[in-house]
C-alpha cells in the first residue's frame, strides 16, 4: 500500500476533479459565488460593511488611528460583525461538507450535493475546537516568548520565530480535521495528528504551491472583476459594497459571480490536497509520478 504522495500532484489534483467531474465542479463554484453574495448581503444590510470601510478609511490614513477611534467604528458594529463570521462558517461548512463527500466517496447527497448532515455539524464542531487549539498554543507561546525576551532581546527575537514555526507546524498537523471526520465519523482531529505523521514536508509543500498558485489566479481574476463591474458601471475597489443599493447593481452581481466561482475553485483545490493525500495512504491512486 502507498504510505506517500507527490506534493506537485496533490497541489493539482483540482484539475484532476475539474476534468472528471466538471459538472460537480461548476455546481460548487456557482454555490461558492452564492455564498459571497449571502455573506456580502448580510455585511451590508446589518451596517457592518460599512463599518469595516469606515475603519479601512482611517487605518489608510497618516495618522495612527487611537483605540476611541477604532472602538467607536467598530464597537457598535460588533454584533453584526460576529453574526456575518457565523454565518459565513455554517454556510461554508455546507460548501465543505459537499466537496468532501463527493473527493472522498465520490457521493453526491441532497440538493446539488449539499445537506445539514452529521459531517456539517462535525466540521463546524471540529472548526472550533482547532481554532480553540491555535489560540491556547499562542497564547502559552506568547508568555514563553516574553519571558525569553525579558531576558535577551535577541533570544526574544529568536523565540518569536520559534513560536511562529510551531503554530505552522501545530497547524498543518491539524489541518486534516475535515478529511479525518468524514472517513471516521469523528472529530478527526487527532486523526489528522496521526495522518499526518512523517509527511509534514509533502503536506506543506502542497499547500504552499497552491497557495503560489492561488495568489497569482486570484489577483489575476480579481482584477478582470473589478474592470467588468466598472464597466458596468459599479466601482469595487473597496471589496464591499457600501450599501444595499449599492450591491444591486449589474457590476456587483458580475463582480460576485465571476470572482465568486473562480476563488470557489481555489479553494477547493485546498480540500482536493486533503483528498488526494488520503486516498493515496490507502493505494487508492495509481503510485506518484515523482518522487518528491
Amino acid at each position: 500500500m502507498t504510505k506517500t504522495f507527490s506534493p506537485s500532484e496533490a497541489a493539482f489534483s483540482v484539475f484532476e476533479l475539474v476534468k472528471r467531474q466538471p459538472q460537480f465542479v461548476m455546481r460548487y463554484a456557482m454555490l461558492s459565488a452564492g455564498v459571497m453574495a449571502i455573506y456580502m448581503f448580510i455585511m451590508v444590510s446589518t451596517g457592518a460593511g460599512e463599518a469595516l470601510q469606515r475603519y479601512a478609511a482611517l487605518a489608510q490614513s497618516e495618522q495612527m488611528p487611537t483605540m476611541e477611534q477604532v472602538q467607536a467604528i467598530l464597537g457598535p458594529a460588533m454584533p453584526s460583525l460576529f453574526f456575518s463570521f457565523l454565518m459565513s462558517a455554517i454556510l461554508s461548512a455546507f460548501l465543505t461538507g459537499m466537496a468532501l463527500r463527493k473527493t472522498l466517496h465520490d457521493r453526491e447527497e441532497g440538493f446539488w450535493g449539499l445537506q445539514a448532515g452529521p459531517i456539517e455539524g462535525r466540521f463546524l464542531l471540529a472548526t472550533l475546537a482547532f481554532v480553540a487549539v491555535i489560540f491556547v498554543a499562542a497564547f502559552v507561546l506568547g508568555f514563553i516568548t516574553s519571558l525569553i525576551a525579558t531576558i535577551h532581546m535577541a533570544l526574544g527575537s529568536l523565540a518569536i520565530l520559534a513560536s511562529i514555526a510551531a503554530l505552522a507546524w501545530l497547524g498543518l498537523r491539524l489541518s486534516q480535521f475535515g478529511v479525518m471526520g468524514v472517513v471516521t465519523g469523528k472529530l478527526g482531529l487527532r486523526e489528522s495528528f496521526e495522518q499526518t505523521n512523517g509527511k509534514f514536508w509533502r503536506y506543506f509543500g502542497a499547500y504552499l504551491l497552491w497557495v503560489v498558485v492561488t495568489v497569482i489566479i486570484g489577483t489575476i481574476v480579481q482584477g478582470l472583476a473589478t474592470i467588468g463591474a466598472l464597466a458596468l458601471g459599479t466601482k469595487v475597489g473597496s471589496g464591499l459594497p457600501a450599501s444595499a443599493q449599492e450591491f444591486a447593481t449589474a457590476g456587483w452581481a458580475f463582480y460576485i459571480l465571476f470572482y465568486g466561482m473562480v476563488t470557489g475553485v481555489l479553494n477547493l483545490g485546498f480540500l482536493c490536497i486533503g483528498a488526494y493525500a488520503w486516498h493515496q495512504s490507502r493505494g487508492d491512486l495509481p503510485p506518484p509520478k515523482t518522487a518528491l
